[in-house]
Parts: structure tokens; C-alpha cells; sequence
């Protein structure tokens, strides 16, 4: 208590002492200074020579910053800054580069990409390092699926001869050269999944039965890489996954329960490795600090970043979620009741872990991970192009809201008073069921407007929208994030464009409308951020974007897609200013942090970045070359370039 109250009379000190004219400045410091001498209080870390953005509400800059506990202690001109060193503080040169916030990633999965990267993309790496061959991914590829099965018989006769029995065997499958091409190669070699992971009825060759004929006695797990892509098992896996995890999981849940839950399951020391190896070189590297994200209902997942954290070695923030997906991809009357009798305990936890809401990622979706609210879009068909994936919304709409199990737990979260993040949303239908709950809500008496606000309902990828869903989103205090690479390609936004035509491309992503009508949008990527080979690629986005979180900054700024040139209607760009903050701020309100990260002010946490061009004054087409340098988390460097 005591180091507590001498902290805030030291940063009221500090604050007295910036403020004067340079003579009475030049008398504070040196008061100061001794002060801070019998305080034993002198900062840990200075900034200086940099161009400091604060991102706050004055975006003030400043040259100098003083960091002591992990926060921020003062900010001001290097002179002023610098006398507060003292010998043992450790001075960090900006070499006049600017210095932002550290970027908040509020939807993106560090512990899912690991699996594919160091399992599947470094080859070997895994096993060689914890000395466990079942620890990698083996690629089955080919241009048709005569070949990929060919090499899938050929992969795992060459497995389970190299393993013996009973061991875990993973093979991945891609066709082609590119995700949208292999997608039609090798997503119809899988049979169809209900939400229970039962086979029903499909034709594809990949059946339980099968996969049995070619590794009887060991486990086999076969999957594509993408994240959103199917997957089988054959019997020997199934057994293993009810053993240990109670249930049988298949394709995205698969790949992190098999792997923390199972082939790491005791090693704990391993699997911190393994994990912080991936926060470090594909989050902080990128000048990430603070990211948001569920755990997909593997407890050893959970448990190895409050390892990481008990142990001081967790490098960057992360803002969870409860939830994201069960048995029925959150679809379940069972979550429903879960949340009717849970606690609220939001903001729980500590500065590197703590809890920003519950989670539904399938909760818009019918129950076989497919069609429903999701799909339902007010927009007028295109009579030449026939209509798969988005169906036009039937009426009246909101008497079928509630089929969906998806739309009744959901409800039940908001109607029990807990806060809504990650809620995906991939239609304007889906916002209108969104914005139909809340107005049933508040006209049931069961919220009050300013509890909805005060929710911050947070919903994710948001490729689809209508200009008039604003206002209410801005009402009700709705944050919509967005990650670029839907409102492109075959899925999402891509698709939606393609079946409805051009004339709904200003319905795609559009952050600046958003922003003028008072939302506060945030910027994430939900992506892996670290070259890899086509078939470890977890989403289809533009190649310029591989391992560069610039890249995906810069398509908000300029709505070009850097592939193919396409702009995608370039009245919804941002200026700088706001997608900065899109990407700082904002975000930090988004994980209900802005008290301590998300701008660079006296008694916030020090999380900056420093990097190797001026993000304020380059042309907006050139933020993607942008570089980050240095990393800082609590004044803690994580990550430093060899360039720096």
C-alpha cells in the first residue's frame, strides 16, 4: 500500500513538473530528481528521440517517455524525460522513428495457428524438438483427387510403418496450387458432418470406414489446412478423442484439442514452449501486444497460458472468451441454460489475462454448421447468377429467429445481463436478428438502454452490412470488428458480391460509414501472421498480406486489394487517424481494457512498437511496407529486430 500511495504522489510530481517554462522546468527536474533519488523511484526505462503517438483524445505527441512497474510514468520533450534517469535506467534510443500503441488484435487464435505452422509448415520441427513423431502434419497434395488420395494411401502405409500401433497419425489434404482451388479438389473427398460430428449421408470417400482399412490400429486424423475446412476420423481416433477429451472432435476443434490435450497431454513444459514460440514470432513480432481471442473449449489451452503467466513468460496480452464453439458449433440448448445461470466477470483477471465476455461463434447458423440466419440477406438477387450460399431473408423474419439454438442462448446471455463478444456476424440478416434481440430485450423490460451500451456488444468479420444497420449498431454501442480478407474471394463477402452483383459492393465492410454514424469500429485480422506454404495457409487472403499485419491495415485505407487490384468501394476507406485507432483505442474498448493499454498516457501499461517508417505522413498505399522494429510489452522488449 505504502509503494502504492508514494506512486501516485511521484506521478503527481511528474505531472507538476512537465507543465513549467524551461527555467522552472530545468528547477523542477532537479528537484524531481532528488525526490526520486530518496524514493528509490527512478524510472526502469526511458524513450527517447522518437516520435510518440499517444492515440489519445488529443492525439498528443510527444519525443520523451519514462516507463517504471510496467506503466507509463511521464511523457515530454527528451531533456525532461532524460533527467529522470537514473543508474541503473535503461535508455532506448527511437532514433526519431514514430512510436505507436501496441496494435490490439482483438479476433485472431495464436494457440489454433500454431498447430499448422509448427507442426505442418516447419516440416519436422515439433518432432524433432520434443522428440515425438506423431508431433507433424503430413501433406497429402496433388492437381486431382485420384492423386491426393493416392498420396494420402501412400503417407500413412509410410506412418504407421515408421510409428508401429497405436499412435497418432495427421495427414492434411491440397489440391492444386491455391485455397480456392483446392477447395473444390479436396473438399468433396470428405463425407458431410452433422453437428455431432455423425457422418449423414454424404458420398465422399473419406469415411470412418475407409480410413479404418488403411490404419486399423492406429489413430488417424485427416483434415484440410484451411481453418474452416472439414476433416475425418477413422474409429482409433474417435476412441482416443472420447477418452480423453469426452467427445469426438473433427476439423478446426480437432486440431487444437488432439494436440494440447492429447499428443502434449502432461508435458507442460512443452506445451509452453510450443506456445510461446508462436506468440512470440507470429503476434509480438508483428507489434502485437494485446490480442483477443476464445480457447475452444480445451482446458489445456487455458491452463498453458496461465503457466506462461504464473511463470513470467507470457509476452503479450490476451483478452478471452468463454465459448465459441461445443458439440453443435454453439447451437446447443445446453449453452443456453449454461448461460442463463452464469455469473457475469467480465474484466476479471490480471494485466496479461483476463475475461472480455462469452462467445458464439455458430450462433447464426442451422444446426448442421450451415444455412440459417447467416445466410439471410435483404438484398434482390441477381437473376443471372444463381444464389448458393446467402438466400434471400423469409418472412416475417423475426418468427424464425428462434429455430435457431444459436439465437436462443445468445438471447439468454444478453437477457441474463452477461456481455456479448466475439459474436460472429456474416449477413445483414444476422445483424437484424442482432438488432431484433436487443429491441425485444429493452421493450420486455428485461434491459434497460443503458445496459446495452454499457455490454459493448462486440460482433466479428461483419463482411456484410447494410448503411442503415448504423444508426442502431451506434445506438446501441455495438462494436463491429473487421479483418479484410472476407469481403473477397469465394466465401463471405466474395461470394455474396458475386451472386447479388457490384451494386452491393458499398454493403461490404463499411467501416467509415460506421465510424460517421458514431460506432466504434476495430480493426483485427484474424489471421496467421507468418509466411507459410499454400497449404498451411489457414484463410485465403492476398499473399501480400502473408506475415504482415501492415498489409491488412493498408486495405482499410485504401479498400484495394493488393492480388488482383479490385477496390472495394473506396468511399468506405479510412483516414489514417481512425484506422489507427481502429487498431488501438477502440480495440481496448473492444476487450474492456482502455484503462490500462490502447494509448500511451501517464499510468497506462508501457505496450508500444516502434517502426521503421512514418505511419502518419507515407501515402496510404505504401502502410503495408511498413516494418515493425521493436516491440515493447509493460516497457518490456519482446520482440527487436536485427534491423533496429
Amino acid at each position: 500500500m505504502k509503494s502504492i500511495v508514494l506512486l501516485g504522489k511521484l506521478l503527481l510530481l511528474v505531472l507538476i513538473f512537465l507543465s513549467p517554462p524551461a527555467r522552472a522546468q530545468e528547477q523542477s527536474a532537479a528537484d524531481l530528481s532528488g525526490k526520486l533519488e530518496r524514493l528509490q523511484a527512478y524510472p526502469e526505462l526511458i524513450v527517447v528521440n522518437g516520435k510518440i503517438s499517444t492515440m489519445d483524445e488529443q492525439l498528443t505527441e510527444a519525443a520523451a517517455m519514462a516507463v517504471r512497474n510496467s506503466r507509463i510514468l511521464a511523457l515530454g520533450t527528451n531533456d525532461a524525460i532524460r533527467s529522470l534517469a537514473g543508474p541503473n535506467t535503461q535508455v532506448l534510443d527511437a532514433k526519431g522513428r514514430r512510436v505507436l500503441p501496441g496494435l490490439i488484435d482483438g479476433h485472431t487464435h495464436p494457440h489454433l495457428w500454431a498447430v499448422e505452422h509448427w507442426l505442418g509448415a516447419e516440416g519436422d520441427f515439433a518432432a524433432k524438438k520434443y522428440n515425438d513423431p506423431q508431433l507433424q502434419i503430413f501433406y497429402a497434395k496433388g492437381n486431382d483427387q485420384a492423386t491426393v488420395l493416392r498420396e494420402l494411401e501412400r503417407i500413412v502405409q509410410e506412418r504407421t510403418r515408421v510409428l508401429g500401433p497405436g499412435q497418432w497419425i495427421w495427414v492434411s489434404l491440397f489440391g492444386g496450387a491455391s485455397l480456392p482451388e483446392s477447395r473444390k479438389i479436396v473438399y468433396p473427398l470428405f463425407p458431410r458432418v452433422d453437428s455431432r460430428y455423425a457422418e449423414s449421408g454424404a458420398t465422399g470417400p473419406l469415411t470412418r470406414r475407409f480410413l479404418d482399412t488403411l490404419a486399423p490400429d492406429n489413430p488417424l486424423m485427416v483434415m484440410v489446412g484451411e481453418a474452416i475446412g472439414p476433416g475425418a476420423n477413422n474409429t482409433k481416433a474417435k476412441q482416443e478423442m472420447e477418452k480423453y477429451l469426452g467427445i469426438e472432435r473433427v476439423g478446426l476443434y480437432a486440431r487444437t484439442a488432439v494436440t494440447y490435450d492429447i499428443l502434449f497431454r502432461g508435458r507442460t513444459d512443452e506445451k509452453q514452449d510450443f506456445l510461446r514460440r508462436e506468440l512470440l514470432e507470429c503476434i509480438a513480432a508483428q507489434g502485437i501486444t494485446t490480442f483477443g481471442n476464445h480457447y475452444y473449449g480445451s482446458p489445456s489451452i487455458m491452463e498453458t497460458y496461465n503457466l506462461l503467466y504464473q511463470s513470467g513468460e507470457m509476452p503479450v496480452r490476451w483478452a478471452w472468451y468463454l465459448g465459441g464453439g461445443g458439440k453443435g458449433w454453439g447451437n446447443d440448448d445446453d449453452l443456453t441454460f449454461f448461460y442463463q445461470n452464469m455469473g457475469d466477470f467480465r474484466g476479471i483477471g490480471n494485466d496479461f489475462i483476463w475475461n472480455a465476455g462469452v462467445s458464439n461463434e455458430g450462433w447464426e447458423w442451422g444446426p448442421q454448421g450451415e444455412g440459417g440466419i447467416g445466410t439471410c440477406t435483404t438484398a434482390v438477387p441477381n437473376p443471372n447468377n444463381p444464389v448458393e450460399l446467402f438466400m434471400p431473408c423469409s418472412e416475417p423474419k423475426a418468427a424464425n429467429f428462434e429455430q435457431y439454438g444459436g439465437y436462443r442462448n445468445v438471447r439468454a446471455a444478453l437477457e441474463a445481463g452477461l456481455r456479448i463478444g466475439y459474436l460472429h456476424v456474416y449477413s445483414d440478416g444476422s445483424m437484424d436478428a442482432l438488432l431484433h434481440m436487443i429491441e425485444q430485450a429493452l421493450a420486455g423490460g428485461k434491459l434497460t438502454l443503458e445496459q446495452v451500451r454499457a455490454a459493448r456488444i462486440s460482433t466479428e468479420h461483419n463482411p456484410i452490412l447494410r448503411p442503415d444497420q448504423a444508426e442502431k449498431m451506434a445506438l446501441y454501442g455495438i462494436m463491429p470488428g473487421f479483418n479484410g480478407y472476407q469481403v473477397q474471394g469465394d466465401i463471405k463477402g466474395g461470394a455474396f458480391v458475386k451472386a447479388y452483383g457490384e451494386q452491393y459492393m458499398r454493403w461490404l465492410a463499411p467501416m467509415k460509414s460506421l465510424a460517421d454514424a458514431g460506432v466504434h469500429v476495430v480493426f483485427n485480422t484474424d489471421a496467421h501472421l507468418h509466411k507459410v506454404p499454400p497449404e498451411s495457409k489457414d484463410m485465403d487472403y492476398p499473399p501480400q498480406w502473408d506475415g504482415n499485419i501492415w498489409g491488412f491495415l493498408e486495405f482499410f485505407a485504401t479498400r484495394v486489394m493488393p492480388h488482383d487490384g479490385i477496390t472495394y468501394n473506396r468511399s468506405e476507406a479510412l483516414d489514417k487517424t481512425t484506422l489507427m485507432k481502429a487498431a488501438t483505442i477502440w480495440a481496448a474498448e473492444q476487450v474492456l481494457r482502455e484503462d490500462h493499454i490502447g494509448s500511451l498516457e501517464v499510468g497506462k501499461l508501457a505496450d508500444f512498437i516502434v517502426i521503421d517508417k512514418d505511419y502518419f505522413s507515407i501515402p496510404a498505399d505504401q502502410i503495408g511496407t511498413i516494418q515493425t522494429l521493436l516491440t515493447a510489452v509493460g516497457g518490456k522488449t519482446v520482440f527487436q529486430s536485427a534491423d533496429y
